[in-house]
């Protein structure tokens, strides 16, 4: 079996800080654990790798980086298509970059019904001025987490996205493998099934594109189509395993770690690890599910 696959995004995190408290940002001690990332970072990994989409995320929030809209606009010029995920409480003071830089996507991390108020006038803001003056991006979601705390807001929060016109909305199950905390878990099978249905449904009524989880898989889709560097240039096969380094930027580049021993033997062993067992994306098993 071939075990390199084609890669196509390079997800990498411009800043592991945040600016709120959420019960759903699941790493433990994220904030004794504070850096951002370099535009002259960011350009050595771009550069040591021939992927065509970069993602701008991870354990942080992005708008926290002074220099992201530059590092968008270097991706731009070098053909390949980027896209960001923020939290969208900061988004009016960076609106004009957003639009200079050429990002090709965003997506808003809208989880509970609570945000709403400071966050919608904002994204508003945004897809109107896109729509205003006929421009064909940034592309706008909204990305939803599930978890048995917010199940019973999600159609509430697909019904505000409609509300702002974006392009679609994104359904992900949490990703609470760490138990940073223990409150935090998933629904059952059978409440997801139902779940989804429901969204479906609406999504349909309101006219608004949905994307749900996809199945699991061993090795699954974040790793087969994307490779993850952190703020420190640790290169790891996942964002979700931001701790298990398989190389780093600044000693090969990405092509040569992706091609090495080390990489290869983790993707191999995925069916084995003790995270990727237990994950939405890898256990076939379905051990995420609440019981």
């Amino acid at each position: 079996m071939n075990w390199l696959f084609p890669q196509t995004t390079l997800q990498i995190e411009p800043t592991r800080r945040c600016n709120l408290n959420c019960k759903i940002c699941i790493r433990p001690n994220l904030n004794e654990l504070t850096a951002s990332l370099s535009l002259e970072d960011f350009g050595k990994a771009l550069d040591s790798s021939n992927l065509r989409h970069v993602a701008l995320h991870g354990w942080g929030e992005p708008l926290l980086n002074p220099v992201l809209f530059q590092m968008v606009k270097y991706a731009e010029s070098q053909g390949v298509s980027t896209e960001l995920t923020t939290n969208a409480t900061l988004l009016k003071t960076r609106i004009e970059e957003i639009f200079s830089s050429g990002l090709s996507t965003i997506a808003f991390g809208l989880h509970k019904k609570e945000n709403l108020s400071v966050v919608m006038p904002q994204i508003q803001e945004l897809i109107t001025r896109r729509n205003r003056e006929n421009l064909s991006k940034p592309k706008a979601y909204v990305d939803i987490v599930i978890y048995r705390e917010n199940q019973d807001e999600i159609t509430g929060l697909i019904k505000a996205s409609a509300e702002l016109n974006v392009d679609g909305v994104v359904l992900h199950r949490v990703f609470n493998v760490y138990k940073a905390d223990r409150e935090v878990e998933y629904i059952s099978v059978q409440e997801e099934k139902e779940l989804f249905l429901k969204v479906k449904r609406l999504a349909k009524e309101l006219n608004i594109k949905l994307h749900l989880p996809p199945e699991p898989s061993i090795p699954c889709k974040a790793v087969k189509h994307s490779v993850f560097v952190t703020c420190k240039m640790k290169v790891t096969p996942c964002p979700y395993l931001s701790e298990v380094y398989v190389g780093d930027v600044r000693n090969g580049g990405i092509v040569q770690i992706i091609h090495s021993n080390r990489y290869i033997n983790f993707i191999k062993n995925m069916d084995k690890h003790p995270m990727c067992t237990r994950c939405p994306l890898g256990s076939t098993n379905g051990r995420f599910y609440s019981s």
